[in-house]
């Protein structure tokens, strides 16, 4: 249990339980965008203490897909294509209730921290 006094437990644990509330934030706020710009403009948006990795942000956004949260298409990019995900309606509802529920939270873990 020695990993409960390790700071990057608790990183790795949040990064985790954000990485969904961060897609969100980053579709919700750019309207579209493809996988390696949405991990770009997760570390910017999080101030860079959430940096996912492939393995996390394409399962994710594949579970976000098959809720109906997220809708793709191609895009040519020269030789290239790139998959596009954009936010549903019910994408930006579940968004929306995102930042509700982390804002009754935080006022509470800010309240009772002890340093």
């Amino acid at each position: 249990m020695k990993e409960l006094e390790n700071e990057g437990y608790w990183r790795r644990l949040i990064n985790q339980g954000l990485i969904k509330f961060f897609l969100l934030k980053v579709l919700y706020k750019d309207k579209e965008s493809y996988g390696y710009k949405i991990v770009q403009r997760i570390e910017e948006v999080s101030d860079s203490f959430c940096r996912p990795t492939e393995s996390t942000i394409y399962p994710a956004l594949d579970e976000l897909k098959a809720g109906g949260y997220v809708q793709t298409r191609w895009l040519s990019a020269g030789k290239r294509k790139r998959k596009i995900y954009i936010l549903t309606p019910t994408g930006r509802d579940a968004y929306r209730t995102a930042v509700k529920t982390y804002g009754t939270i935080l006022p509470i873990l800010r309240e009772n921290t002890i340093l």
